[in-house]
């Protein structure tokens, strides 16, 4: 295959494997999803950060509780870079979250974005690593005449990024992680300074 080609087609399937990430997981398709990561895969949420195998499991638990958070991911537009046998992905996305807070059902919406690394293995791209990159979010009554009222120390325990998703995972005994990537963040930065040399084969 001609290297433009080669280029277009990798690009294809890394845009596939990114949308159907987002399907997979709200579906509960378990082991498809387990299939897009390479073996050694790490992921991070503001819920979950270690192996792809410690995540999907955790998800799996979190889906059988009675109580269950619904969740939704929206995957937008991707940036990609292609090098050889790595590739980088940066994609928008959104997270919509129905749970109950203090009583009340509440919609939660993050936008951000996911910084994937891939690597191609026996002819197919895979996540080697997966992060989330929190920009804003919001709280908000499905039931727009009732009102609800959060712990404004609590709630300021938590980069802004990501604040209102942290707190209802926090109160559902999440342990949240207080140092992900935000705009502007030091871990941003570091995070895109380790996936260039990762893709450059300097790390």
């Amino acid at each position: 295959m001609e290297p433009k080609m080669q280029r277009m087609f990798d690009r294809a399937e890394i845009i596939r494997l990114v949308q159907s990430w987002g399907f997979l997981r709200d579906d509960h398709r378990w082991d498809e999803l387990r299939a897009l990561y390479a073996p050694d895969a790490l992921q991070t949420t503001s819920w979950s950060v270690g192996t792809a195998t410690e995540f999907i499991d955790r998800c799996i638990a979190g889906a059988k509780k009675p109580a269950a958070r619904r969740s939704m991911h929206s995957i937008g537009a991707s940036i990609i870079e292609i090098n050889g046998e790595r590739a980088l992905a940066e994609t928008r996305r959104t997270i919509l979250t129905r749970a109950v807070v203090h009583g009340i059902e509440v919609d939660v919406t993050n936008h951000g974005r996911s910084f994937d690394w891939l690597v191609r293995l026996d002819g197919e791209w895979k996540i080697k690593l997966r992060s989330g990159i929190y920009e804003r979010d919001r709280m908000d009554p499905v039931d727009p005449a009732k009102t609800i009222t959060l712990d404004a120390v609590e709630l300021a325990k938590y980069p802004e990024g990501y604040r209102h998703l942290a707190y209802l995972q926090a109160g559902a005994g999440e342990r949240i992680s207080p140092h992900l990537p935000t705009p502007n963040s030091a871990t941003l930065a570091k995070l895109y300074a380790d996936g260039r040399a990762w893709l450059d084969g300097k790390a």
